[in-house]
């Protein structure tokens, strides 16, 4: 057997605790039953305030017609609906996404990682940076994720808010005049994108340390 691959199953037999394993598993399982629970939850929430929601619009505004926010007969608002569905629902797609992305990291990854990254075979510690970098990846991926998710199920919230408050779209401003939609889900995306934006920077520039840098690094405090 090629010395590399002798040295591959030590560093993971000694990198890979059982126990560190077991946990990560047990914790996907649990939220794959957490999300399993919340799905059926909010199809069911859903059923029911639809139900809710119609019976009360019949009893308000008559047969329906046509959406509206003016409380005129047949007009039917379907705002407060929407803001409840929406949210729960945005709320259990990142769930859905978080079991996606940020499951356990498997030995084959690991070892195709540790092939990608520059280092010297008997470095100590190069599949334990590999596994967790694997992992920040998977967290990236599921921010972003999310940030997606948020901004494609918030604008349509928004714009229903808007639509309530100040009626048909004319222009962008925070003044509350009729026309006026307030851009506020442009800074609640931006900030939400800066921060992935800064995660995933942060991930990107990672890299083990090396040896010859300790050497160098221990060299300088000596001579201090």
């Amino acid at each position: 057997m090629p010395t590399e691959m002798l040295i591959r199953e030590e560093h993971r037999a000694s990198q890979a605790p059982p126990d560190e394993l077991r946990i990560a598993a047990r914790t996907q399982l649990e939220r794959v039953r957490r999300l399993k629970l919340n799905v059926g939850a909010w199809v069911l929430g859903t059923v029911v305030l639809t139900t809710l929601w119609v019976l009360n619009q019949w009893n308000v505004n008559g047969a329906f017609e046509s959406f509206g926010h003016e409380g005129d007969a047949g007009q039917w608002n379907p705002t407060l609906w929407a803001l409840a569905v929406g949210i729960w629902g945005l709320i259990v797609g990142i769930m859905a996404l978080r079991v996606h992305f940020e499951r356990p990291v498997t030995e084959a990854e690991v070892d195709r990682a540790v092939d990608r990254l520059p280092h010297d075979p008997s470095a100590v510690g190069v599949r334990r940076f590999a596994r967790a970098r694997l992992e920040r990846i998977g967290r990236v991926k599921f921010h972003f994720g999310a940030w997606l998710l948020g901004v494609l199920m918030l604008t349509p919230l928004w714009a229903l808010i808007e639509w309530q408050d100040n009626g048909r779209f004319e222009r962008l401003s925070n003044s509350s005049t009729p026309g006026d939609w307030d851009p506020w889900i442009l800074v609640v995306g931006g900030v939400w994108a800066l921060v992935v934006a800064i995660f995933a920077v942060r991930v990107a520039f990672e890299r083990p340390t090396t040896e010859a840098e300790i050497d160098r690094e221990l060299e300088r405090i000596s001579r201090r």
